[in-house]
């Protein structure tokens, strides 16, 4: 089974015990869930960035509020930025609101749409 390093992104096989590329151990990782999930959002693969993006927001992963931003405003796949702009919807830190505000220009409809749902998320949440 292919397997990710969750140090340095590296494919690898899950019958490897060390990273080939970092030597970071690959059966020992003490970082808190919270903390894995905020640093899988740098996965290579734009399919794992999106589902990390939904975990962090039903996690309410507050910790993850500036990868989510930079995520909107500068991952190339548009289903990521989409997948961060809903899981902003679920995070309640004080900048959130005015990030999103200052989103609602937004050219593509798509994300558009995203970002007043996601505000609407907030306002009832709130």
């Amino acid at each position: 089974m292919i397997v990710f390093c969750t140090h340095c992104w590296t494919e690898t096989t899950s019958d490897k015990t060390t990273c080939p590329r970092c030597g970071a151990d690959l059966s020992l990782d003490s970082r808190s869930f919270e903390a894995k999930l905020v640093s899988a959002l740098d996965h290579p693969l734009p399919e794992a960035r999106a589902r990390i993006c939904w975990l962090v927001g039903k996690n309410h992963v507050e910790g993850a509020v500036e990868k989510l931003m930079e995520l909107v405003q500068s991952d190339p796949d548009m289903f990521v930025r989409r997948a961060a702009i809903e899981a902003l919807g679920h995070l309640s830190s004080p900048t959130v609101k005015d990030f999103l505000r200052s989103l609602v220009g937004q050219e593509n409809p798509w994300l558009r749409e995203t970002i007043k749902d996601s505000l609407r998320q907030l306002q009832r949440d709130s």
